[in-house]
């Protein structure tokens, strides 16, 4: 048998985080069973599992989820999330005082089994950045093992005959949501992870507390996030600025967008970026990306396909429509710098930053400094993928 602490969020030189073991264990890809047993969920904790369920299950995973609803701690995101995976899922909830609180995630396969428990819900600070303890144990399973112990104490929710499981579907989702008893992810997060939503902004604190270093997201650890956007709409009977949830990836591009005759709208990326990032493939130029402008007022332009590019001299191009683009290039050595916010595999936003921005200097500082030891001839443009936390710091009135 193998035990591990799981320590998490205190020493962050340690790096390490149920986040990081899930996805360790799921990579092994030597399981063909997962469990998870859990009271709190948010979008970006459910969203960080997605890829890995979804391979899982293409590869013959068997999984179940039973997740909680009480304190209204999971959102109604969350759920939808979960719904997209098809799979097992139910929620467990009564009219009782006492809550479902559990925090366990279960791999196994015919031999062996991965059992993880502690204090880790399934929310981004839950998995990675709050101060958690968990504890990993490893065992093949047979009666005497704490696997025998665990299936006989849970039996009524891992078989589903439980009667306050509740089978998770579209229809109870919304019914919870007009009762009130899940929130909005928006509501959510005010509550639990920012702490933001019963605070005065005029309240002067008793006490002043210091802040403490964040633990980063490990690799393979990638939740998306819902962001609001303004968007205007127009109708047949008006035209209206209206408020939308928009989910987006954890990675933003940071582009130096070089000039190119008096194309320069025509943005040129390295190889990489063009693959990695945009899902381009090199010499197809039929590939389509739908890009959707941020505008310095942040509201969304219209969304516009555009149209992969490969040409002769190497380099990889889409076309960018914004009012930024219809102006002449900069003089001088400060060159354009583009952010491109992954939404998922083929819809991006993007915001092109100019010298005069208030924002540039703090954002081309920061790609500078990340891209400090980037080889090749000192004019090559520069890029940098970054987590979207690096730019909301930079630069907190864009819409990530």
């Amino acid at each position: 048998m193998e035990t591990i602490i799981i320590g998490q969020g205190y020493n962050i030189e340690e790096d390490s985080s149920v986040g990081k073991e899930l996805v360790k264990q799921f990579e092994s890809k030597i399981y063909d069973s997962f469990t998870c047993l859990v009271a709190f969920a948010s979008y970006g904790g459910v969203t960080a599992l997605t890829n890995y369920i979804k391979e899982g299950k293409a590869n013959g995973m068997k999984i179940k989820v039973v997740l909680g609803v009480d304190q209204k701690a999971t959102s109604k995101e969350a759920l939808e999330e979960v719904l997209t995976w098809d799979v097992d899922a139910r929620i467990y909830h009564t009219s009782s005082n006492n809550i479902f609180h559990p925090k366990v995630y279960l791999f196994e396969n015919r031999d062996i089994f991965t059992l993880i428990v502690g204090s880790n819900n399934l929310t981004v600070p839950g998995l990675v950045q709050n101060i958690e303890c968990s504890l990993l144990i490893k065992d093949t399973i047979d009666p005497s093992s704490v696997h025998d112990d665990f299936y006989k104490y849970w039996k009524g929710i891992l078989e589903g005959t439980e009667t306050h499981l509740y089978p998770l579907t579209q229809k109870l989702i919304n019914d919870l949501y007009k009762d009130k008893v899940i929130t909005s992810e928006e509501q959510r997060s005010k509550r639990y992870d920012d702490g933001t939503d019963k605070k005065e902004e005029t309240k002067k604190d008793a006490v002043t507390f210091k802040k403490a270093t964040i633990q980063k997201f490990p690799e393979g650890f990638r939740p998306k996030r819902l962001v609001k956007v303004k968007q205007v709409k127009t109708t047949k009977k008006a035209t209206e600025e209206v408020e939308e949830s928009v989910r987006i990836d954890n990675a933003v591009l940071i582009a130096e967008i070089p000039k190119a005759g008096n194309r320069w709208k025509q943005a040129n990326f390295s190889q990489n970026v063009f693959e990695d990032f945009f899902g381009a493939t090199r010499g197809d130029n039929s590939y389509k990306v739908k890009l959707t402008n941020i505008k310095k007022d942040g509201s969304l332009g219209e969304v516009t396909e555009s149209q992969s590019v490969t040409v002769k001299s190497k380099n990889y191009r889409f076309e960018l429509r914004c009012d930024e683009t219809n102006l002449p290039y900069p003089s001088g050595n400060d060159r354009p710098i583009g952010l491109f916010v992954k939404e998922d595999a083929q819809n991006y936003m993007y915001q092109v930053l100019m010298p005069s921005d208030d924002a540039y200097k703090k954002i081309r500082d920061y790609l500078y400094m990340e891209t400090a030891n980037q080889r090749g001839r000192k004019d090559l443009m520069r890029r940098h993928i970054a987590d979207v936390e690096a730019i909301h710091a930079l630069y907190p009135e864009l819409i990530v």
